[in-house]
């Protein structure tokens, strides 16, 4: 996956460096836009949508592996068992845990787990888990309110990526027709495009299109992804260091 994404990046940096300078025949401009892009995509773009895969890997992991958690053990009253159970749909990330988890208890590895999934739905989990374990009870039931929670959640992430995939792809149809257009105005005008390619109004007004376009899709990718900049997270904890 990572090495795919790296070629996408170069491949996008290549052709809309390639447009700029069919837009400009300037390849100082092809150059710097191609540049641009590519920062962009290795040091932003993939980056964060990475971050935001990873997350979201997680929150469904987190979702499987609590209610298979909670319904094996109502099952089999054996937190070796339920961890067993809820463990098998697991991905590849997971089962690199399993050296370090087979020398936990039970308890022990369900602990261990929190920092695995970073949420606070599944700390939420581990209360209820204790609260069972001290005071007995139907599992199922002290853990209603979570689950009902937990699918919830589960739900509502689930709309907003179909949704997030919706405008995704109407944002990229939105920025190729703009970049056909531009290719038009240089091989189906090219008399009127002679006199331009010289005008410095129209190459500063060509490299300004493409500087927002750059900028707008990574703030698209941001507003996606929730992921800031490394930079601004880096000068975020210096603030707060200092």
């Amino acid at each position: 996956m990572k090495r795919k994404g790296e070629i996408v990046s170069v491949l996008a940096s290549s052709v809309l460096g390639g447009t700029a300078y069919l837009a400009t025949d300037a390849w100082y401009i092809g150059a710097a836009v191609g540049i641009l892009c590519l920062v962009g995509g290795f040091f932003f773009v993939l980056p964060s949508l990475r971050e935001f895969m990873r997350k979201g890997r997680l929150r469904h992991e987190c979702y499987l592996f609590i209610h298979g958690y909670l319904v094996a053990l109502s099952v089999s009253q054996s937190l070796d068992k339920a961890f067993e159970s809820a463990s098998s749909p697991m991905g590849k990330e997971f089962a690199a845990l399993s050296p370090t988890l087979s020398s936990m208890q039970g308890r022990e590895k369900v602990e261990y787990l929190a920092s695995y999934f970073e949420a606070d739905l599944y700390r939420m989990f581990l209360s209820i888990l204790d609260l069972y374990l001290d005071r007995g009870g139907d599992v199922l039931r002290l853990s209603g309110e979570l689950t009902a929670e937990a699918s919830r959640i589960e739900e509502t992430e689930k709309s907003y990526e179909k949704k997030a995939a919706r405008k995704g792809i109407s944002f990229f149809f939105l920025w190729v027709l703009s970049l056909v257009i531009i290719v038009f105005l240089r091989f189906g005008l090219q008399s009127f495009f002679a006199s331009l390619r010289h005008s410095v109004a129209y190459l500063a007004c060509v490299g300004v299109f493409f500087l927002f376009f750059i900028a707008s899709s990574l703030f698209y990718v941001y507003a996606h992804t929730g992921v800031k900049p490394r930079f601004l997270i880096r000068k975020e904890k210096a603030n707060g260091a200092s």
